[in-house]
């Protein structure tokens, strides 16, 4: 029995629905409610769909001709959900409490002499619990005796969270353990905030479940990631507020920004300034996406004023206080990397010095000097070791994985990316014009945050560290997903027309007629014929 609504029908028996039948009566893009589950429909040049029950039974779909393919998303939306609503929020809900135990279970055990940089980073939280104040960044406690200057004179709200920990801990125990453990706890919840927001993303992307879950298994799964979520750094945070405002994004480019949406994004905006700088392109982009959208949706410039400046005060109120108090104490300097450069000529090394320092440009080199070649005393190039240890290489640099897995992790990332670019960027960002904004915001992201990495490099200090990349890891993981959806739609499974049934008469419903082979062919989800081979069923 059929039943026809606005835009979707529905059935209650084995049905088998005629091509004149969906011309007439249902709208593009209809929804076909089978059993109870909302499964969306893509029309592809002259082919329908058809499904089977796990019952056996079977229905079958035909979507009008001359439709153009309109998607609200930018994600995939052809298959619709395979995956059980429950066994979705079990998988994922187990993958993200997996994450925390594993990283807060490292974090008890790392010693920190394997930590990269830790030791400096602890410096500002000590201080903030012993003395009940924040460092300006010019006191001697704080300052690192080797390089010179302290990371207090950059954002280090994650050194204010750990300090809350940490003077919360102490209350039960002065260990020296449990205290860098309670001040790890930031990092431990940042990469697990980051990977609850992943799921937010792939969620708002894409229709099919498995897309969303793929996304959470990527980022959650990658071994630096898990490493940076383990000790107090600021990257793990970074990373957080970055998912934070690229779902807002997301968000926004739906509903053109509205009242909730540039909260969100303020709050992203403001935690971001507050985190490493190696994530401020997200910001630029962020003014960039905002007008962009704005004009597009043609809202009225009243309506964009105040949104605009909506965002930018609660952005300021979370993360404007610690420039402004650079800016008091330090001469008028905001990022605090003057006075960096200064407290380091004075106190550093000599060998450490700015002026002494060694840096490709000081040493007169090319590009490929720099960047492709291996430099006296290290073992790979700059390129090599940045993606390799954007994979995972652990404490300074000298702890590696097998070679094996640099190799898996490499390839299924290089696939999935480059079957986005020939199978999923064009249909799905390129439609429409908010989902091209949303693109070229995180392509541009993606690319500041690698030329100011390959800048400091450069002009710096050398440095062939991943993490440094690690704000891009998020859009990467869209973009792979992506890339792995649009392959699944591409690699439909054809069934025969011998695999129906023969005696089946003109117009039945096929019920209880469906052979057990193709059955079993059904049980991973949509299969697909072509509309010749529905109407010779008819035929018969």
């Amino acid at each position: 029995m059929l039943s026809f609504s606005k835009d979707t029908l529905s059935y209650s028996e084995n049905v088998i629905i005629c091509w004149k039948i969906c011309e007439k009566t249902v709208k593009p893009w209809s929804s076909l409610f089978v059993f109870r589950r909302k499964i969306n429909f893509f029309y592809h040049k002259n082919h329908v769909y058809y499904n089977v029950s796990a019952d056996g039974r079977f229905s079958i779909f035909v979507p009008p001709r001359n439709i153009t393919p309109d998607f609200s998303r930018p994600g995939l939306e052809i298959l619709g959900d395979s995956m059980n609503k429950k066994d979705y929020y079990w998988a994922k809900y187990m993958l993200i409490f997996s994450f925390f135990c594993i990283s807060f279970g490292t974090s008890i055990f790392l010693k920190t002499e394997h930590a990269p940089d830790e030791a400096m980073r602890m410096l500002i939280p000590e201080y903030i619990v012993s003395h009940h104040t924040l460092p300006n960044g010019m006191e001697e406690s704080v300052r690192h005796p080797l390089w010179g200057f302290s990371y207090a004179l950059y954002p280090y709200l994650t050194a204010i969270i750990s300090s809350v920990f940490m003077a919360i801990t102490s209350l039960f125990t002065k260990s020296a353990a449990a205290l860098l453990t309670a001040a790890r706890l930031t990092s431990v919840l940042s990469g697990t905030g980051t990977l609850i927001v992943v799921f937010l993303i792939g969620e708002e992307l894409f229709e099919r479940r498995e897309s969303a879950l793929l996304g959470g298994i990527f980022v959650g799964f990658l071994p630096q990631f898990v490493f940076l979520s383990c000790y107090v750094n600021n990257d793990s945070f970074a990373v957080f507020t970055v998912a934070l405002i690229i779902y807002f994004w997301i968000r926004g480019m739906k509903s053109a920004f509205c009242k909730k949406d540039c909260i969100g994004l303020g709050a992203g905006c403001g935690l971001c300034a507050l985190s490493y700088y190696n994530a401020y392109a997200y910001l630029l982009c962020s003014i960039l996406l905002f007008f962009a959208l704005m004009i597009h949706f043609r809202k009225p410039a009243k309506e964009i004023f105040v949104k605009a400046l909506a965002v930018f005060a609660i952005a300021f109120l979370i993360g404007g206080w610690f420039f402004i108090r650079n800016a008091v104490i330090h001469d008028g300097d905001l990022l605090g990397m003057r006075t960096s450069n200064e407290s380091a000529a004075l106190y550093a090394a000599d060998e450490y010095k700015p002026e002494n320092r060694q840096t490709p440009a000081s040493e007169g080199w090319s590009f490929q000097q720099t960047y492709l070649q291996t430099p006296e005393g290290r073992t790979s190039n700059w390129l090599f070791s940045t993606v390799s240890s954007f994979i995972g290489s652990f404490s300074y640099m000298t702890v590696h994985l097998p070679m094996v897995l640099y190799l898996l992790y490499g390839a299924l990332m290089a696939f999935g990316f480059l079957v986005f670019l020939f199978l999923g960027m064009v249909p799905h960002w390129f439609r429409k014009k908010p989902q091209l904004l949303l693109f070229v915001m995180l392509f541009l992201a993606c690319l500041v945050t690698l030329f100011m990495d390959m800048y400091n490099t450069y002009f710096s200090d050398y440095q062939s560290q991943g993490r440094y990349l690690m704000p891009a890891l998020v859009p990467l993981m869209i973009w792979i997903d992506d890339g792995y959806s649009s392959l699944t739609a591409k690699l439909p499974r054809r069934v025969e027309a011998r695999l129906l049934p023969s005696d089946t008469p003109a117009g039945s419903s096929l019920a209880g007629t469906v052979p057990h082979q193709l059955h079993r062919i059904s049980d991973s989800g949509l299969l697909w014929i072509t509309k010749k081979q529905v109407l010779s069923l008819f035929l018969r």
